[in-house]
């Protein structure tokens, strides 16, 4: 039950920064995941994520691992800059 509400509220937060990221036109472009990664590691860290606020209140959300990184696949997963 709890996993449920847990699922549940991942998805609204997901979805939610969805929104939030693609009406904002500084992160609408299809070179999102490649901006907010800064040191051009393959991952977003929670300090890259810093520089965008919705990003940054929903970082442990989207870290699916809990490896304290954004992976790219935990990216495409939100759906995000489409």
């Amino acid at each position: 039950m709890l996993n449920s509400k847990r699922n549940i509220l991942l998805s609204l937060g997901a979805f939610a920064f969805t929104l939030a990221l693609t009406s904002t036109s500084a992160f609408s472009s299809e070179n999102l995941f490649s901006k907010l990664d800064t040191n051009t590691d393959g991952m977003i860290s929670k300090t890259e994520a810093e520089a965008h606020q919705v990003l940054n209140e929903l970082f442990d959300s989207l870290d699916l691992d809990d490896d304290g990184f954004i992976s790219p696949d935990e990216f495409s997963a939100a759906k995000l800059g489409e």
